[in-house]
């Protein structure tokens, strides 16, 4: 065992030992049991109320807006009153909230949970047909929304109460959010218990149509909780640096500037911040001079991001490990890290500690993870799975391969989402509280997970397994290359053969036969893609910077 795999897993047993803040057990749901934080709190409601307690300190920033703690609570409980009083929102009743990054948002959230609803984030990305296929599956009755998404909703026909921020003058609104803030009303207290319903969020929608996956509080607390465990055992691991960055006294600011409709944004930047009294950036949409300006002037302390969002930054021309002086952390999600990303945060960032991991939406977001040293010493990895989450590694036919050997992951923990809205907890993706998660993975020898690609990109190839990450980690190599997806084509004699759609450089002429050479010499010729296309635009991804294969395929084959 490597000192840096005993380094983590001493810490880990010091952190959810018997007694301790992190204690973890083994909770019985009926036939089986799950791994849960014995201490975790019991409802949202009680994980952001330590916030309050940070009163005039600032909060939010925001183009044109500042918000101290006791404004924003201030607002969240008027309009919580306002949704009770006016709009008739009662405990378990689903709200949408449908707008772009901005304060509003996170002020809506929390009323929300005030009231005792369930708030249901929509992709604000959508336009018509995306909000109403949110707003139908969720069956929301009230959204909460910005003027653009007003009127895509609007010309749904969909009937739904709407709360509106800054409406136009010839909109039909509803309600408009600053009266309902400027009431004065006072919320209704509320009995929320850890079985309710939370959160309604739908899944990036990588293979096909979103769906709408079910947080009760409970899940929900457990993974916050998870996400405090991952940090405090970065601390014990990398204890000079953080330390270091502790006696700066420098105050933690997060830029924040990922979708708050995804977990990732939701859940480890606006509510963990909001209750550990940490400040917040937010950005209306991610721009990278903008997001440069605010690193060098704005005292951001903390960037989290997809790895595309980092490398605008990271590798430009213009700027220098003085202009990251004041990052303290860089964790990168949604996809995996690129080698070149790695290099640059030893290059530009080498005093911030930088992060990986690995979630979905269903797994309660952060299922394994590690930031520090440790990510710079198995780049490939996805770190250490999370203390409370269960891995089974399995074939086609749901039987467990042999260790160490790449499977389907399944994964069981007390923070995995109740279901979909469609009721769907047991058959295609639950099995004894298992879900299927339709990543391919292993875990090695130190217990650090590996994530080899989804089953529906997996090529086989005459009778062999083609694992589209690993060729795409190669082809990123490259440096002509700056996008890559490898997908599955069909063939009728192999089955299937690989096949790459390349951004590329704007100063290469490389022919698909020299990619070819240079691919046969780094990987096994099987592996190798056998057909090609090459762009100079940007490769369609979605609001999370994951890569929509099934449309690559569509445009490019």
């Amino acid at each position: 065992m490597s000192e840096f795999t005993a380094n983590h897993l001493t810490a880990v047993a010091q952190l959810t030992g018997a007694g301790a803040p992190f204690e973890v057990f083994d909770r019985q749901c009926g036939d089986y049991s799950v791994k849960a934080y014995r201490h975790a709190e019991a409802n949202l409601r009680s994980v952001m109320a330590p916030g309050r307690e940070f009163g005039d300190a600032l909060f939010i920033e925001y183009p044109g807006q500042s918000w101290t703690f006791d404004a924003f609570f201030a607002a969240v409980d008027a309009l919580a009153g306002y949704l009770q009083q006016h709009c008739g929102v009662a405990a378990g009743a689903r709200v949408a909230i449908a707008m772009r990054n901005r304060p509003e948002w996170l002020i809506a959230f929390t009323a929300i949970m005030e009231c005792g609803g369930v708030a249901v984030p929509l992709n604000s990305w959508g336009k018509s047909a995306e909000l109403q296929q949110g707003l139908e599956d969720s069956a929301a009755g009230v959204v909460i929304c910005d003027a653009p998404r007003l009127d895509y909703i609007l010309e749904t026909g969909h009937a739904v109460t709407t709360v509106v921020v800054d409406p136009g003058e010839q909109q039909q609104a509803n309600h408009r959010f600053a009266d309902a803030v400027c009431a004065g009303l006072i919320p209704s207290p509320v009995d929320v218990q850890p079985s309710d319903p939370a959160i309604l969020l739908f899944t990036s929608g990588t293979a096909g149509r979103p769906k709408g996956a079910l947080f009760t509080h409970d899940n929900a607390c457990q993974s916050l909780m998870n996400i405090e465990l991952i940090g405090a055992a970065t601390y014990l691991t990398n204890t000079e640096a953080m330390t270091a960055q502790m006696s700066a006294g420098t105050p933690s600011k997060t830029l924040l500037a990922v979708p708050l409709f995804h977990i990732s944004g939701l859940f480890s930047q606006f509510i963990i911040n909001l209750r550990h009294g940490r400040g917040l950036y937010m950005m209306y949409k991610w721009d990278a001079d903008e997001a440069l300006h605010l690193v060098r002037e704005s005292g951001i302390s903390v960037l989290m991001g997809a790895p595309t969002m980092l490398l605008d930054l990271l590798a430009r021309e213009d700027v220098d490990a003085s202009d990251f002086s004041a990052i303290a952390n860089l964790s990168a999600g949604g996809a995996d890290t690129p080698p070149l990303l790695h290099d640059l945060y030893r290059q530009k960032s080498p005093d911030a500690l930088a992060g990986a991991g690995w979630g979905l939406t269903e797994s309660g977001g952060t299922g394994a993870a590690f930031t520090g040293h440790f990510m710079h010493e198995r780049p490939g990895s996805s770190g250490f799975p999370s203390p409370i989450m269960e891995f089974r590694f399995c074939d086609e036919t749901g039987q467990a391969v042999p260790e160490g050997e790449p499977g389907e992951m399944w994964v069981r923990s007390a923070a995995t989402i109740s279901g979909y809205v469609s009721g769907e907890t047991e058959g295609e993706a639950f099995h004894e509280g298992w879900l299927q998660t339709g990543d391919i993975g292993y875990i090695d020898s130190e217990g650090l997970l590996y994530i080899c690609g989804r089953v529906k990109d997996m090529v086989l190839r005459g009778g062999e397994n083609i694992y589209p990450s690993e060729v795409e980690a190669t082809l990123l190599e490259h440096p002509h290359c700056e996008e890559v997806a490898v997908i599955a084509l069909p063939d009728p004699t192999l089955g299937e053969i690989p096949a790459a759609v390349i951004k590329t450089t704007s100063s290469t002429s490389l022919t698909a036969s020299e990619w070819e050479h240079w691919c046969g010499e780094r990987m096994a010729a099987y592996k190798v893609p056998a057909k090609w296309r090459f762009t100079d635009q940007a490769l369609p991804r979605n609001a999370v910077n994951k890569l929509l294969k099934h449309t690559i395929r569509e445009q490019f084959f």
